[in-house]
């Protein structure tokens, strides 16, 4: 490994760009979520999140756990709290996500898939600048609850999640069977994939040979990262039509429409005036540089070197 030195640590500069990404300690388990000073915030979430598992039956009622199957295991259901913030840092929402616990799940009994593709940042720059070129609309759709949308093909049962007692039953008493691919089930993204991708298909979009995340279709490109879809097209009117579709299509989608692209992954995205894009992770550059105790007087010294720009490539060509 090129960043491990001969005593296997990493050598400082890795070691300060992985834990500048990593570092965010903002994702808490139930209990530490409760020590939180913003719990209330948070447990307003679980509240909705419960309630839109319940709304889109997600589940079955919960029934007496003397009634399970003979054979029938159940497994953990697991709380995970954290706060979505933009590149800023400034707090969006707070999130409560329901998980199951997959690592309890059996292989071929459970679960026989779990593979789904994702989306790579070459192909993201190269239909961010193929719309530059052409002066090309982007749009962009979220979709809310993802993994849940999906069917199950197994029975799955999973604990009553703490803090919570549905309709007066006690949760040590009573159990829920899933309908839907909770997260953290394993095979939870691969039943999404083949969803979100059948429902591209049937509406005419034929998956890239190169990247399985492209879809393609004439006036129009989708590129899909799990729950977050990139669109260019020739017109705004083909990505409004193409959200109206899927949002009121057979498959019932639940997702937004986040309008034009400017944010992805993480990442800024300006359109300029003149139609070029500009990517940017500030955020993630004062995390790093506030982790390496650069602050102003530090930046102020001068650097080992000048950084003029260049005004021609190695080979002496004019840039």
């Amino acid at each position: 490994m090129a960043n491990t030195l001969y005593d296997e640590t990493l050598n400082d500069m890795h070691h300060f760009c992985y834990a500048a990404i990593t570092n965010e300690n903002d994702s808490y388990t139930f209990k530490n979520m409760l020590q939180q000073p913003d719990k209330a915030e948070f447990i307003e979430a679980m509240t909705k999140e419960v309630e839109a598992h319940e709304s889109r039956e997600h589940w079955t009622p919960p029934m007496l756990r003397k009634d399970l199957p003979k054979d029938a295991k159940t497994i953990l259901s697991i709380w995970s709290f954290k706060r979505k913030t933009l590149p800023d840092g400034q707090i969006l929402k707070y999130k409560a996500r329901l998980c199951a616990h997959g690592g309890m799940q059996q292989w071929g009994v459970d679960y026989w898939e779990t593979y789904a593709p994702v989306v790579n940042w070459v192909s993201v720059r190269l239909l961010l600048a193929v719309a530059t070129i052409h002066d090309l609309p982007t749009g962009s759709i979220d979709f809310v609850l993802a993994f849940p949308q999906a069917d199950l093909d197994v029975p799955v049962y999973m604990e009553v999640p703490v803090g919570m007692d549905f309709h007066g039953c006690g949760r040590r008493e009573t159990v829920l069977r899933l309908n839907k691919s909770l997260y953290g089930l394993c095979q939870s993204s691969s039943n999404w994939f083949k969803m979100l991708s059948k429902g591209l298909d049937d509406r005419g979009f034929v998956p890239s040979q190169v990247n399985q995340c492209v879809f393609f279709r004439h006036a129009a490109v989708i590129l899909t990262y799990v729950d977050d879809c990139f669109i260019i097209a020739k017109k705004q009117s083909v990505i409004d039509e193409l959200f109206q579709s899927l949002d009121n299509g057979p498959e019932k989608f639940n997702l937004t429409n986040e309008g034009q692209m400017e944010q992805y992954l993480g990442v800024d995205i300006k359109r300029n005036m003149d139609g070029t894009f500009e990517l940017r992770q500030p955020y993630l550059i004062q995390r790093i540089l506030d982790l390496c105790k650069v602050d102003d007087a530090f930046k102020s010294r001068a650097t080992p070197a000048s950084t003029p720009l260049l005004s021609k490539d190695l080979d002496g060509v004019p840039r």
